[in-house]
C-alpha cells in the first residue's frame, strides 16, 4: 500500500520524486506552499531490493506501473484532475500519466526527465548500467549509487549535499537500478506527444545542470506544442531545493 503525505488546502498538486529519493525531496514545497495548495507526495512503490541481485530485472516496476499508481492516488485522494509535478525519473512517470490518463492531469510540470534526445537513441547510455552493476559487485550498492549521483548531479553538487542526505540516497541503490531498467524499456515516441498531451506543460531545468538535460527539454518543447521552457538561475538537477523560490513561483503561476 502506498502512503500519501498530504499538506494544505486549495487546488491539488501531486508531486512525484526521482531516483535515490523519497517524498521528502519535496519538503520545501510541502511546507512553503501548504497555505495555497493541497500538496500530495508519496514514496514510489516497486523498489524493494530484498531477494534481488544487481541486474536482475524480473521484478522491476515499469514506468507504466508507476504511472498507474499515480493515477490511483489521484482517483482515491482527490477524485478530480490536478497539477502533476515530476522530478527526474518522476518526470517520466508524470509524462506517462498524462499520456494514458489525460482526464486526471490538468497541467504538467516536468523537471529534467532523463530521456533519450530522440527515438533512435538508447535512453540509458551504452555501458552505464554495466558499470553500475560492476561497482555493485565489487564495492557494494552504496558505492554504485554514489557513481550514479555524481554522474547525474555533478561532483560539486554531490559534495554539497548534507552527509545524512548523501547516505540516505546511496542506500537507495536498488531503486536507482530498478528505475534504470524501467527507463531502458520505456519508449517515448516523441512524434506521438503532439496528439497525446492535451494539458499545459511547463518544462523546468537548472542553469547549472548537465547540458544533456537541456537538450532533452528542448526536444520535448518541440514535440509538445505550446509547452513552456523555464531555466532556473543558479539551480542544478535538484532545482526544487536549489532554487525553491523560483520553483514555487512557477507552481503558483501555472496551477489552473
Amino acid at each position: 500500500m502506498i502512503v500519501v503525505t498530504q499538506y494544505g488546502k486549495g487546488k491539488p498538486i501531486l508531486l512525484i520524486h526521482g531516483s535515490a529519493a523519497n517524498y521528502t525531496t519535496w519538503n520545501v514545497q510541502l511546507v512553503g506552499l501548504r497555505r495555497e495548495f493541497t500538496l500530495m507526495a508519496y514514496d514510489r512503490a516497486g523498489n524493494d531490493s530484498a531477494g534481488n541481485d544487481a541486474g536482475d530485472s524480473g521484478n522491476v516496476y515499469s514506468v507504466e506501473m508507476h504511472a498507474d499508481d499515480a493515477a490511483e492516488i489521484i482517483g482515491s485522494e482527490i477524485a478530480t484532475s490536478c497539477t502533476v509535478v515530476g522530478s527526474s525519473f518522476g518526470a517520466i512517470v508524470a509524462l506517462d500519466l498524462a499520456r494514458r490518463y489525460p482526464k486526471l492531469v490538468n497541467s504538467l510540470v516536468l523537471c529534467e526527465p532523463p530521456l533519450a534526445q530522440s527515438d533512435t537513441l538508447a535512453p540509458v547510455p551504452d555501458g552505464f548500467a554495466c558499470r553500475f552493476d560492476s561497482i555493485v559487485r565489487q564495492e557494494g550498492g552504496p558505492a554504485a549509487a554514489e557513481f550514479f549521483l555524481r554522474c547525474v548531479l555533478g561532483d560539486a553538487s554531490f559534495e554539497a549535499m548534507p552527509k545524512t542526505f548523501q547516505k540516505r540516497s546511496m542506500e537507495e541503490w536498488w531503486q536507482i537500478r530498478s528505475d534504470m531498467t524501467a527507463l531502458a524499456r520505456y519508449r517515448i515516441e516523441y512524434s506521438r506527444l503532439r496528439d497525446e498531451i492535451n494539458c499545459p506543460v511547463t518544462l523546468v531545468g537548472g542553469e547549472k545542470s548537465a547540458s544533456f538535460y537541456r537538450e532533452v527539454l528542448e526536444t520535448l518543447q518541440l514535440a509538445i506544442p505550446g509547452s513552456e521552457l523555464a531555466i532556473l538561475r543558479g539551480a542544478g538537477h535538484m532545482m526544487q531545493v536549489d532554487a525553491h523560490k523560483q520553483f514555487n513561483d512557477i507552481l503558483r503561476r501555472i496551477v489552473p
